[in-house]
């Protein structure tokens, strides 16, 4: 009787699993327009105000002269860079670290839209719905440097 309940309570699980894995596993990749046209634009003027000094005004690590050295927050460099990652990392990263001469001064709207415009300036396709501001949300959201 016991290897009977045992058995049953194995194959419950299996079939809980089955049905809980694959929804967690799922992934979409950048490359399927998770950013809005707006939204990019709004990215562009926290890009403006808050990451240009360092980064440059293309995105393309070429800051301000009094500053140090940055790397690119744009195109084939960037997206190699991040090549496989989640955008609830970048996220992350840009909203605990960045900017760097103030860290952690962005919101999770403002990191959002920074990222859409990181995205846009990589020639990434726009989609119909916003980048969402939640890292959770970002969590099957893949980075990746081609389609």
């Amino acid at each position: 009787m016991s290897c009977r309940l045992a058995a049953i309570g194995v194959f419950t699980s299996a079939v809980a699993l089955t049905f809980v894995v694959p929804a967690a596993a799922q992934q979409v990749s950048i490359w399927s327009g998770v950013y809005s046209k707006a939204q990019a634009e709004r990215g562009a003027e926290v890009q403006a105000n808050n990451c240009g000094k360092c980064h440059g005004p293309r995105l393309n690590g070429a800051g301000w002269p009094d500053q140090p050295p940055s790397p690119a927050i744009a195109r084939e460099g960037f997206l190699k860079r991040w090549e496989g990652k989640p955008l609830a990392e970048l996220f992350s990263y840009i909203r605990e670290m960045m900017p760097a001469d103030n860290p952690g001064t962005l919101n999770e709207s403002e990191t959002a839209d920074a990222i859409a415009n990181m995205l846009a300036v990589s020639n990434v396709p726009v989609g119909e719905h916003e980048l969402p501001a939640d890292r959770a949300k970002l969590e099957g959201m893949v980075i990746q440097s081609n389609p």
